[in-house]
């Protein structure tokens, strides 16, 4: 259908009252509406991940990297993204330590520490400030975790969720004007037939949602 497919990991999605700001990296787009298709995330959360996020704990490292310039920091990768985070960040940083949750091949810059171990905590004060890893602990001064997907929760501010899935309508409406949602995010059973039904439900609001907003804006205009 000459759709353009972008392939590139969203950390972040902003509701901006007319329009959404969807962050990528350095990269920022902008949409009217916006459907949510995240599929569920499995992978459990550090111990202290979630206390000290946006304390010290990111999921963006080329994103927050001039936060953490002339510090020290870790980066947990659980994918080939994470290296070129890692060596973007070697560039700003005091050090790097990269801990890999996958089998290493590339290359990384030759100032990254690579660290095989374990992450078990992250512990700190007001801030991250020691990473626990099974067989030793790293001092740093901040910590991103790049993983293969964010939870909505953390990806959307505001969003309601419940548990790991987010709350919605039948016509597949968030909490959220304008975001909608669709397959196994918004809920069981975990279906193909039922994401699809859904996909379309949430396609055809998202459509309706635009329509009405057209003609309010037109109605403005020509008042």
């Amino acid at each position: 259908m000459g759709i353009e497919i972008t392939e590139k990991r969203v950390n972040n999605i902003y509701s901006m009252g007319e329009y959404f700001a969807i962050a990528c990296g350095d990269d920022m787009y902008e949409a009217t509406t916006v459907v949510l298709a995240t599929g569920v995330e499995y992978g459990k959360m550090l111990k202290g991940e979630e206390e000290f996020l946006g304390k010290g704990v990111g999921y963006c490292a080329t994103c927050d990297a001039m936060l953490y310039r002339n510090k020290d920091v870790a980066i947990i990768g659980h994918n080939h993204e994470a290296e070129e985070e890692a060596n973007f960040l070697s560039e700003i940083a005091k050090s790097v330590t990269y801990i890999p949750m996958y089998k290493l091949e590339s290359k990384l810059n030759d100032s990254i520490n690579i660290m095989e171990d374990r992450p078990v905590e992250i512990k700190g004060d007001k801030l991250a400030n020691k990473l626990v890893l099974k067989n030793s602990e790293l001092d740093i001064d901040g910590i991103f975790i790049i993983k293969d997907s964010v939870s909505p929760k953390y990806m959307v501010p505001g969003l309601e969720v419940e548990g790991p899935h987010i709350k919605c309508d039948k016509d597949m409406n968030t909490n959220i004007e304008g975001l909608y949602v669709a397959g196994d995010c918004a809920g069981k059973p975990y279906q193909y037939l039922k994401s699809a039904g859904q996909g379309q439900t949430a396609v055809s609001s998202a459509i309706s949602y635009l329509d009405k907003k057209r003609i309010k804006n037109k109605m403005a205009v020509n008042a």
